[in-house]
């Protein structure tokens, strides 16, 4: 049984097993619910590097492989015997492509790591939105992909810069990723003072059953090899935990996947 670092009040770590999840039905929606995080740099620096080490077995896999990959392809390429002009292309294309998947992995994780010193701020929801659409646009995939969005003037989640801009960027990715490229996003937020609610549904096939239950486990993803590093997913997961909300996800009974998101909202 796989266990999940987190920490207790008291700043040590506690352990947690995903029997919870392994007991739910199939065609449930992915739900995590996380404890309220402190505020404070250090402690945010520590839950991350815990995540960090829940993480780290699926790391040592996936970084393994292309590694593996690559002394093979050296060792061709060595051996000097029915080695042809073409067969070195192939392989220098082969070395390239998995070394730039390593680097994706480490600048994922590296990014996710660090916390900078800035004090959480108000961060307006519809400010975090727009950037991460307009980051979108400018990504691999997502230059024909629209985001209408419905926001909530003046709702703000305490975060620090950058936060709610990579959750939000995260899914409307993974949502552009899933239509192939091509299609709209609807996005809605709604606050009742207290809490915040984000709802992000795509156009695309929607998420199969089996795999409702694992979409934010690091390096889960049903893309093509090279397409993504499966952690897009659990990296917002993570985040949204540290922010003190929960992240839903679940298929729109009109079809696509829906992610909901709950974070505490501001103070007035």
């Amino acid at each position: 049984m796989r266990k999940k670092i987190a920490l207790n009040p008291s700043g040590r770590p506690t352990f947690a097993t995903k029997s919870a999840a392994s007991r739910r039905p199939r065609n449930a929606p992915a739900t995590r619910v996380p404890p309220a995080p402190e505020a404070s740099p250090a402690n945010a620096q520590t839950q991350r590097l815990a995540a960090l080490g829940f993480m780290l077995a699926s790391v040592c896999h996936e970084v393994s492989n292309p590694l593996a990959a690559i002394s093979s392809m050296v060792q061709i390429l060595q051996s000097k015997r029915g080695v042809t002009p073409q067969t070195v292309e192939k392989g220098l294309a082969s070395i390239a492509s998995n070394i730039a998947r390593v680097l994706a992995i480490t600048k994922k994780l590296g990014d996710f790591s660090r916390v900078t010193g800035d004090a959480p701020a108000p961060v307006a929801i519809d400010d975090a939105v727009d950037a991460a659409a307009a980051l979108l646009r400018h990504s691999p995939g997502g230059e024909s992909v629209g985001v209408d969005y419905a926001g909530a003037p003046g709702a703000a989640v305490l975060a620090r810069p950058g936060e709610l801009q990579q959750v939000m960027f995260n899914i409307f990715l993974n949502a552009a990723q899933a239509m192939h490229g091509a299609g709209r996003i609807e996005a809605r937020a709604r606050t009742d003072g207290a809490r915040i609610a984000l709802s992000i549904r795509d156009a695309g096939p929607g998420i199969p059953a089996e795999h409702l239950a694992r979409v934010f486990d690091p390096f889960f993803t049903t893309k093509q090899p090279g397409a993504g590093t499966g952690l897009g997913l659990a990296i917002s997961y993570e985040i949204v935990h540290e922010l003190g909300g929960t992240i839903r996800a679940s298929n729109h009974p009109g079809g696509g996947a829906c992610f909901q998101v709950q974070l505490p909202a501001c103070p007035g």
